[in-house]
Parts: structure tokens; sequence; C-alpha cells
């Protein structure tokens, strides 16, 4: 009876054996497919961080290159100005009073170039204080509150960007009547 038992224990044994070695083959094919899952997401991140590497280097020369050429334009742009000061300096020796009439001919000159770059002069004597368009640096007695009396340097916009603001007076309504 002990070798019937043997024997049944001995095959019970072998049967857990070989259910251990199944289960230690299955385990070991999912470990392999991990593995593999694995290195391809560790070869798809490693192409898509050299991709993102490749973009923002790309987006930084093209950047670059859109100042650089913004700033070709404006030069464009300018130097003819400089051109004509450069002619009416020279002329301005033999007929000293035509340099004014050259000077703004000059300043038109130049605002047709700042209007064609998108330049627009930002509202003045007697419109309304803006605090996001003007720089108000004194005050005086007027009619109203709040309206622009004198501009000592003008401002300039370019659609809703200010390049820089107007420094102005804003007026003050007089007191009627005050204290005295």
């Amino acid at each position: 009876m002990a070798v019937a038992e043997n024997e049944k224990l001995d095959e019970k044994i072998l049967r857990e054996e070989a259910e251990v070695i199944e289960e230690a083959a299955k385990l070991e094919a999912e470990l392999d497919a991990a593995r593999k899952e694995l290195e391809g997401f560790k070869e798809k991140y490693l192409r898509l961080l050299a991709d993102f590497d490749n973009y923002r280097k790309r987006t930084a020369a093209e950047l670059e290159a859109a100042r650089r050429e913004g700033k070709l334009e404006v030069l464009r742009a300018v130097l003819p100005v400089l051109d004509d000061l450069e002619r009416a300096l020279e002329h301005a020796e033999a007929d000293p009073g035509a340099i004014l009439e050259g000077v703004k001919k000059i300043k038109d000159a130049f605002l047709r170039i700042l209007a064609g770059l998108g330049v627009e002069e930002v509202p003045g004597k007697g419109e309304a204080f803006d605090p996001a368009l003007h720089e108000a640096i004194g005050v005086v007695e007027g009619e109203e509150d709040g309206r622009i009396a004198e501009v000592y340097q003008k401002g300039y916009k370019v659609g809703d960007f200010l390049v820089r603001p107007a420094r102005v007076a804003v007026t003050k309504k007089k007191e009627v009547g005050g204290g005295e």
C-alpha cells in the first residue's frame, strides 16, 4: 500500500510540476511580449523626442528669420528717408530757405512709409484721455474733465499694439465759485 501511495504521490507531484512548468512558460512568454512592447514604446519615445527637438530647432530658426526679415523690411522702407535727408543737407548750402520745404516733404514721405507699415497716430488734441494710449504729464483747466488739451509728443500704434503712448496734458474742469 505504501508503494501505491508513493506512486500516486509521485504522479501528483509530476502533474503539479508539469503545471508549474507550463505556467512558467506562459509567464515567460508574457514577459517576452511585455519586453517587446516596452522596446517598441521606447523606440517611439526616442523618435518623438528627436522629432520634437528638430521641431524646436526649426521653429527657432524660422522665428529668427522672421525677426530678421521684419527688421530688413523696416530698414528698406526707412532708408529712402535717410537718402532724402542727405540730399536736403547737400542742397541746404545752396538755398537755405528751400530746406524747410524739403524737410516737410521728407516728413510727409516718412509718414506715408509708416502708414504703409500699418502705423497709426494715437488720437490727440480735443479727444478723450485714454490711459491705454496716452501718458498724462500735465493737467490744465478746461471746460470738461478728461480731454487732451496739449500733445507734447505724439503716440503711435500698429493695430491694437501700442508702439509709444502720446505724452499729453489733460483738462480738469474749472471749479465754479470755489471756497474763496
